[in-house]
């Protein structure tokens, strides 16, 4: 014998099923959405910056104290950059906190290599004094350079 199902609306039972409560499926459905999406941003925004940005850099800056010559695809640079990126963040409202940053592997900036003989990359430089320079990708280092002038 063959059963036939009616179609229309079939009963639940609701009893067997586990229901979170409120708070947590407030927390699963709304906030954790939001904390993994400002955690992807706080990574990759550094990435992306270094990628997308200073395409053509016209001259040096007349407020930062600080340049540093990248190329985005150079590892030490990958390593450094994400500290300048949040250096320059947390100091967006103080022009001369800035480190200015160039990339140097767009065709529009590669006349900084020979204007400011950068034989290295990530290369840092004193904006006021060109012969005042460190090539490095520690933290401290950098931040030490960039406010030492200060």
């Amino acid at each position: 014998m063959r059963k036939e199902r009616i179609k229309g609306k079939q009963s639940k039972n609701t009893k067997n099923q586990s229901v979170l409560p409120k708070s947590i499926n407030f927390i699963v459905g709304r906030v954790l959405p939001v904390l993994v999406f400002l955690g992807a941003g706080f990574f990759f925004a550094p990435y992306a910056s270094m990628q997308f940005q200073n395409n053509d850099v016209k001259a040096l800056s007349n407020q930062a104290q600080t340049v540093m010559f990248y190329k985005s695809d150079c590892s030490h640079c990958q390593k450094a950059y994400p500290v300048v990126f949040w250096h320059n963040v947390l100091n967006f409202q103080q022009p001369d906190k800035q480190i200015q940053t160039i990339n140097v592997q767009n065709p529009n900036n590669a006349h900084y290599v020979t204007d400011y003989q950068v034989q290295e990359t990530p290369t840092f430089m004193s904006i006021k004094n060109g012969s005042d320079r460190m090539v490095t990708t520690d933290k401290k280092q950098i931040l030490n350079f960039a406010e030492r002038d200060k």
